[in-house]
Formats: structure tokens, C-alpha cells, sequence
């Protein structure tokens, strides 16, 4: 499992810099400005220009973790309400076929219906601005927390893999990783956000989409494995 572990967190890394900056540099950037503005007097040395986006990603990686618990959870109970002999394999085939869905899109390949394609994504903003009109140092940890639960792509995907472990601390560790892959773009994004050019940005995301589809199949073969179709002994 530990190559799964390390391939989540190149996503999270990798698609961090892509699609986090794209989606969420907004968030970041806002609430960096209205604390800055709710806190005239602060003190401005190097802890407190950075506690604030410590806070904020530890939100997130809190509800990450949290959901890959649930994924996991709900991964190995419903085998166990079905009773399907063969589930692992099943629901690693199922989880991989949708991430290579998740990847094609990252990748533009797939046409998006729209922006917010995304079940909920409308309903969410509404509710998530509301959130900033009273952001500062102290409870930028829980906007974290609630901005953890947008619904995007990379999520999703880790979401997949997490389901795909049959494992609450399975699904844990995935969507840990992945979290903590996603703190470095976010940082630069709140400190220094001019340093990411579009250019980068691009390159950087479509490798994330390619290890996301590189995850995809990986989880495909385990499935294909577990049910006795075909021994990948190379993959354990």
C-alpha cells in the first residue's frame, strides 16, 4: 500500500499547485486580505504571517481525514451488507474505472457541462462566502474545516482510493496524504502567490492528472487480482 500512499500524495502535491491554487487561491487570498484588514495592529513578523494559513490547511486536512474515514467505512460495510465474495475486487475495479473518469477531466479531455458541474458546488459558495465576512486568526481553522468539504476532482478521486482500501485507517492515511500533498501550494499561494506562473500551473496539473490515471489502473489490476482473473504479482 505504501506506493499508493506516496502516489496520493504526488497528487495532492502536484495537482495542488494545478488545480488547488485555480479552485481555492481565491478562498486563500480573501481570507489572507480580510484578516489583514479585521487586524490593522496585528504584530507583522514570520509567525504571524503564517500562522493563519498553518490553521486554515489543518482545517482542511482535518476534513479530509475525517472523510476518508467515512469513505473506508463505507467501502468495507457495504461488502459486508452485500456479501459479495468478490467485493475487493469489485470496488477496486469500480473506484479505478471512475478516478481514469476523474483524470480524463482533470486533464480537459472529458467536456465539462459546466463550471459547477458538481453536485452542490453552487449551494456551497453562497454558504462558504458568508463564512469570510468574519474570518480572522482565531477561526481561520474552521473556515479550513468547512471549505475541506468542496467538491472537486482531486477530491473526488482520493475519495475513490480511500473507498477502495476496504479500510477506515486505510481511507484515513489516502485522504491524510493527500491533504498534506496540498499544503505547499496553498502556503506559497497565501505568502507568495505571484512565484506560480499560469504556465507552471498547467504542466503541473496535467501531471497530477496522469498520476491520478496511473492510480486508476494500478487500483484496476489490484481488483483484477483479487478476483483471480489474473495474477500481478509485481504489484505486491
Amino acid at each position: 500500500m505504501a506506493i499508493e500512499y506516496f502516489a496520493i500524495f504526488l497528487v495532492g502535491f502536484l495537482g495542488g499547485f494545478g488545480h488547488c491554487i485555480g479552485m481555492c487561491g481565491g478562498f486563500v487570498m480573501t481570507y489572507t486580505l480580510k484578516i489583514k484588514a479585521n487586524e490593522p495592529n496585528a504584530p507583522d513578523n514570520r509567525w504571524k504571517l503564517i500562522s493563519p494559513h498553518l490553521g486554515y490547511n489543518f482545517g482542511r486536512i482535518l476534513t479530509y481525514t475525517i472523510l476518508g474515514e467515512i469513505f473506508g467505512f463505507l467501502g468495507s460495510s457495504i461488502g459486508v451488507v452485500f456479501a459479495i465474495r468478490d467485493f475487493q475486487g469489485t470496488l477496486q475495479i469500480i473506484a479505478g474505472l471512475f478516478m481514469a473518469l476523474i483524470a480524463l477531466d482533470l486533464a480537459g479531455i472529458l467536456k465539462k457541462a459546466s463550471p459547477d458541474y458538481f453536485p452542490g458546488v453552487k449551494s456551497f459558495k453562497k454558504i462558504v462566502w458568508n463564512l469570510f465576512s468574519k474570518v480572522n486568526r482565531k477561526n481561520v481553522f474552521t473556515l479550513g474545516v468547512v471549505l475541506g468539504f468542496i467538491p472537486c476532482g482531486l477530491v473526488y478521486a482520493a475519495g475513490a482510493q480511500a473507498a477502495a482500501t476496504e479500510s477506515m485507517i486505510g481511507g484515513m492515511l489516502t485522504m491524510l496524504f493527500f491533504g498534506l500533498g496540498t499544503i505547499p501550494a496553498l502556503l506559497i499561494t497565501g505568502l507568495a502567490a505571484h512565484l506560480i506562473s499560469s504556465k507552471l500551473k498547467t504542466r503541473l496539473f496535467r501531471i497530477a492528472a496522469v498520476l491520478v490515471f496511473l492510480l486508476a489502473i494500478i487500483t484496476i489490476l489490484r481488483g483484477i487480482d483479487a478476483l483471480g482473473w489474473y495474477k500481478f504479482y509485481w504489484l505486491f
